[in-house]
């Protein structure tokens, strides 16, 4: 399978991808490196004209000129554009995308998709900030049956990825799409959303936990596969397992290992892919007398035998395959 890394790097930050790369600093926030289109996702090409990406006697033309025409926008505002028979129903429909001029610096465009047909002309997406990259900001991921789009908005420390399929002539949107960064690890086979969130670490007064101030920014991955029955993305089933179930997942007394550390072991989630989470976390007292929580995990891939190497430390151990806060048993229930 060819591995896709999707995303943005934010100008002065420093965001790195936790998807099995060596020399690592950070988690994965956002992986960067979107992946070209190629040749058979579309005919653009880069007109020498001031911003247009349609060529005047491009196949594309029809498509741009018709979303224009309804949008009120010129044939230069045209950003992106994808044409071809997504459903194979022998008609070809694109999605294009109309916004204004990129701001290179920071990686996004602001503008609005648009999926159009010879009978159609309608908004996928409202007006909002996206990633741009490469000169590119559409993306598409082709499954055994299903071609997506994928268009990214671009928020400050995160993207979220919104993704698009074609039936019977009409434009749905995924299940999971808006869900969180979606991309394609070098770690694991099928997909991961990267979730972003703030649950690393919680403050409160004694006996007010549920009023706690909570800090840490966290993105943490979950697993999904392309469902060809549903024809489209789903999330690998997981449960929760006991404290002995894990033990003899990992072939040592790893919950001795983490109690030994003054952790308490909160919950044991396995995944239907052979992923195992183990969330787990310190409470300790401040001077002045609140309460400090800190929430930690741990991703074992049981198919492989060892620890993921979050950081890029070079070390496959229990502590370096924290991705920082609380896994959820499922992102989608």
């Amino acid at each position: 399978m060819k591995k896709k890394i999707i995303g943005i790097i934010l100008a002065g930050m420093m965001i790195v991808t936790a998807c099995g790369n060596s020399g690592n600093t950070e988690p994965s926030e956002v992986t960067e490196g979107r992946t070209e289109s190629g040749e058979e996702a579309s005919n653009v090409e880069e007109s020498t004209e001031e911003s247009s990406v349609v060529e005047e006697d491009s196949a594309n033309n029809k498509f741009a000129q018709k979303a224009v025409e309804k949008s009120g926008k010129t044939i230069e505002d045209v950003r992106d554009i994808i044409s071809k028979d997504f459903d194979g129903d022998g008609k070809e429909e694109a999605f294009v995308f109309i916004g204004n001029e990129p701001d290179e610096e920071f990686g996004e465009c602001t503008g609005t998709l648009w999926f159009v047909s010879d009978d159609k002309c309608e908004e996928a997406l409202p007006e909002e900030y996206v990633v741009y990259h490469d000169g590119r900001i559409l993306n598409e991921i082709t499954t055994e049956d299903e071609i997506f789009i994928e268009i990214n908005k671009n928020y400050t420390t995160s993207a979220v990825s919104y993704l698009f399929y074609v039936d019977g002539g009409e434009c749905h949107e995924s299940k999971v799409s808006g869900l969180g960064s979606f991309y394609e690890p070098d770690y694991v086979d099928d997909y991961c959303i990267s979730m972003s969130a703030y649950d690393v670490y919680f403050e409160y007064e004694e006996g007010k936990e549920d009023e706690a101030m909570i800090t840490g920014h966290s993105w943490k991955n979950y697993y999904f596969y392309y469902d060809k029955v549903a024809g489209d993305f789903a999330e690998f089933e997981a449960t929760e397992i006991t404290e002995q179930e894990l033990n003899e997942a990992v072939g040592t007394d790893l919950v001795s290992e983490i109690k030994a550390e003054g952790y308490d072991i909160d919950n044991i989630i396995k995944r239907d892919n052979g992923i195992i989470n183990v969330n787990y976390s310190k409470t300790t007292k401040n001077d002045d007398g609140t309460i400090l929580k800190e929430c930690k995990n741990i991703t074992y891939l049981t198919k492989e035998g060892r620890y993921f190497d979050v950081w890029g430390t070079g070390e496959e151990t229990w502590q370096n395959s924290d991705f920082g806060g609380i896994y959820d048993v499922m992102l989608t229930k």
